[in-house]
């Protein structure tokens, strides 16, 4: 990266002024705020003695949790607002924020990303102005379709790590989509909790119109790796007439790794599935497995696989 900042006005969104701290908005530009990075800072030391997958990754979690400095010069008028005890300000509308940019040999504008005040002061011909703190987020927010800066660069006299845009906007695809698993994993650990059944609980068992393939097909497939499996059963639950469930009726003894084998092989219908509803799994011998095998017939038999006593697909 090249030592002379290149400047461009960047003109914050309403969102983005009331959730990006400023280290102050006074002319005189501010002592940097104390941030702690410093297992970045090892962890990417540890990348530049030996650029691994693995070095690599560390580099990337730590940075997408981390909060850089990043030096701006904020324009708000006359009527600064002052920052709270935090060293946080409500940028009122109309602010214009001017971020410092680094031009790469090849010609493109970075926006900069400092782990800390040392970091920043290696940057000897560093604009005058303040100092804002910023995240992943923020960063991906700004580059998103901005056609005149190609990235960010992390502490860029040392370190000189260059994220590009296509690369922020793949960490970012990645990182929501794991929280989004997250999220419906916690949905369904809470459904599943409220699917348990209760003392006093009315519980109402109801055989299925039809088999969803989805659902059997894997089941049957996984219930054949089991021989201790002489057959198996679907119905659905209803507890106290609202949450519904399917019960799962196995045919064999109670076996743990058997039940999370049925688990893992529903697993994908159930988080896919509008309806959302869980799996619950019970052996014969339990009065919940003798309620759901009463005149019912099973959807697997040992020896013949599936048996298709109901339709072939889910309405």
């Amino acid at each position: 990266m090249g030592s002379d900042p290149n400047q461009e006005e960047y003109i914050m969104s309403e969102q983005e002024k009331n959730t990006t701290p400023a280290q102050n908005a006074a002319p005189a530009a501010p002592k940097p705020p104390k941030i702690d990075n410093a297992a970045l800072k090892k962890a990417a030391a540890a990348l530049r003695e030996e650029n691994n997958p693995q070095n690599f990754n560390a580099v990337i979690n730590l940075m997408m949790r981390g909060v850089f400095l990043a030096p701006a010069k904020i324009e708000i008028g006359e009527n600064a607002p002052k920052p709270d005890e935090n060293g946080r300000i409500q940028l009122p509308k109309d602010t214009k924020v001017t971020f410092a940019l680094l031009k790469s040999g090849d010609g493109k504008s970075f926006f900069t990303a400092f782990t800390d005040a040392e970091e920043l002061d290696k940057w000897q011909n560093k604009p005058a102005g303040q100092v804002m703190l910023l995240r992943f987020d923020d960063y991906a927010r700004m580059l998103n379709g901005n056609d005149h800066v190609a990235g960010f660069v992390l502490n860029p006299f040392t370190d000189n790590l260059r994220f590009n845009s296509d690369m922020v906007a793949s960490l970012l695809k990645q990182r929501n989509a794991m929280l989004e698993k997250i999220k419906q994993t916690a949905a369904q650990q809470a459904a599943q909790r409220n699917a348990q059944i209760k003392p006093g609980d009315k519980v109402t068992i109801v055989e299925p119109s039809v088999y969803p393939d989805e659902l059997v097909n894997p089941l049957c497939a996984e219930l054949e790796k089991y021989p201790m499996v002489g057959a198996a059963y679907l119905q659905i639950m209803v507890i106290n007439g609202a949450t519904k469930s399917y019960l799962l009726v196995l045919d064999a003894p109670k076996d743990d790794a058997l039940f999370k084998a049925a688990g893992d092989a529903a697993r994908p219908f159930l988080v896919s599935n509008e309806k959302k509803m869980n799996l619950n799994i019970t052996i014969s011998t339990s009065p919940l497995g003798q309620q759901g095998m009463r005149g019912s017939e099973p959807f697997y038999i040992k020896g013949q696989g599936r048996v298709d006593n109901l339709g072939d697909d889910e309405d």
